[in-house]
């Protein structure tokens, strides 16, 4: 759907331009300077208001402008036939302007600029003022100075030729896509300055090469259609189709970066849920709420010592996941000492209730692993797994060619409800995405063991 507020901006723009057509006639003045200005003010500001680039409003602009010329002349003659003279003008005037409103809503929807979230860069105003008063004069000019010379016939010599050389048209879009992939790739040409000597220079060159590949008719041809039309006349058709051209290619490549920018922007989302993930896992409650009262027990006691002890090596774990919680992965050697902390916790809570080996090859501690992702799996055996003296789990942490694997033996507690599975599919999208392998989980009667790929 269409927004009102555009609609009626729209409208009211589209009256504006019939009244300038009605009052010049009225007074006898010529009305082409006020009709571009109106033109051009309305594509700018849907087009800023749309929160577009610099270069796509300049874009709009151009082919705003190109269009309306060519539905006012060709609609004026079609119309011509049924409405009275002293109105058509006027009557066309307002319906260019309206195909032209509604036609840019429509591909600024469409290409993503309806909604401020997809705003790459909202142009300042000084140089955005700049720009549309430069093609604002080129337009003037170039009436001004070609008008005379674009007779009908000589437009349609010079469609027909251009149409008729191969050679002409590839020169056209080749140099126009050539253009389009630098011109992204400096960031010159991003500046108001840097913009219009661009366009100008690469607009300016290649209507030339275009106009005498037509005019000498090459490669093969032996007649030179120079005899029947001019070079200018040529090259003013030239202008309007490498322009046209231009902005085809602007917009296509303005789709592409918007396309390639919301895919980065979904990743950086799924990154960032499966960080507020594996937080919620790190700082699981259950564990938060027995570490306390662990530690009131020996407040209780009056093992001040223990209780000390205690609290420092709490602080020692979540200082680890503080400190690495914006990096994705972690060196093995860090995450098997963070492993150690976790485990001397878990031994004042359970002092006789399990073991936890570890074997790790010398050459893998310089690898590394997911933040978390070992911590995940112990607390996991934990939490499903019956952990006591006369049934002790065992957990054992090692390496094997290119995976570290975790593996305890299976025991589960007959009162555990069945487990969501949510910290290893949040430990194998995060795997999948930092090196594309996933991670690989085997189950027997009495084993289970998780391999983590080794990165």
């Amino acid at each position: 759907m269409k927004s009102p507020k555009y609609s009626n901006m729209i409208h009211i723009f589209a009256i504006i331009h019939a009244v300038i057509v009605l009052l010049c006639g009225f007074l006898n003045i010529a009305d082409e300077l006020l009709l571009t200005v109106a033109t051009v003010a309305m594509i700018a500001i849907i087009a800023i208001r749309k929160g577009q680039g610099l270069g796509i409003v300049a874009a709009c602009v151009i082919a705003g402008n190109i269009l309306g010329f060519v539905i006012g002349t060709y609609g004026a003659e079609l119309l011509a036939n049924f409405i009275p003279v002293p109105i058509l003008h006027a009557i066309t005037s307002f319906v260019t302007t309206e195909i032209i409103g509604f036609g840019l809503l429509i591909l600024l929807n469409a290409i993503g600029g309806g909604s401020s979230q997809n705003r790459i860069w909202v142009p300042e105003l000084l140089p955005t003022i700049l720009i549309l008063g430069v093609l604002l004069l080129i337009r003037i000019i170039y009436s001004q100075i070609f008008g005379n010379m674009l007779s009908e016939e000589a437009v349609n010599i010079s469609i027909r030729l251009l149409l008729g050389n191969s050679l002409a048209i590839i020169i056209l879009i080749c140099c126009n896509i050539i253009y389009t992939i630098i011109s992204h790739r400096y960031s010159w040409f991003s500046t108001p300055l840097g913009y219009i000597v661009g366009i100008l220079s690469e607009t300016f060159v290649i209507a030339s090469i275009t106009s005498l590949v037509i005019g000498y008719n090459l490669p093969f041809g032996t007649e030179h259609p120079f005899e029947e039309i001019t070079f200018i006349q040529i090259f003013s058709v030239a202008i309007i189709a490498s322009l046209i051209i231009y902005v085809v290619m602007m917009l296509i490549s303005y789709v592409y970066k918007t396309r390639t920018r919301i895919e980065n922007e979904q990743e950086k989302r799924r990154q960032a849920q499966f960080q507020y993930n594996i937080l919620k896992q790190q700082v699981n409650p259950h564990f938060l709420f027995n570490s306390l009262n662990i530690l009131n027990g020996l407040i209780e006691e009056h093992r001040n010592d223990d209780a000390s002890e205690y609290v420092r090596k709490l602080a020692a774990l979540y200082r680890y996941m503080l400190e690495n919680e914006n990096e994705h992965l972690v060196v093995l050697n860090d995450e098997l000492k963070f492993i150690d902390q976790y485990t001397d916790l878990l031994k004042v809570r359970f002092p006789a209730g399990f073991t936890v080996e570890q074997h790790i090859d010398s050459s893998a501690r310089n690898r590394y692993v997911v933040q978390c992702s070992l911590q995940v799996l112990i607390e996991n055996a934990f939490k499903h797994n019956i952990v006591r003296a006369e049934q002790p789990l065992h957990i054992t942490i090692e390496t094997e060619s290119e995976y570290i694997v975790v593996r305890n033996n299976h025991q589960p507690k007959s009162s555990s409800s069945e487990s969501t599975k949510v910290g290893l599919k949040n430990i194998s999208k995060q795997y999948l995405g930092a090196t594309g392998h996933d991670i690989v989980i085997n189950r027997t009667e009495n084993l289970f063991e998780v391999k983590l790929p080794l990165i």
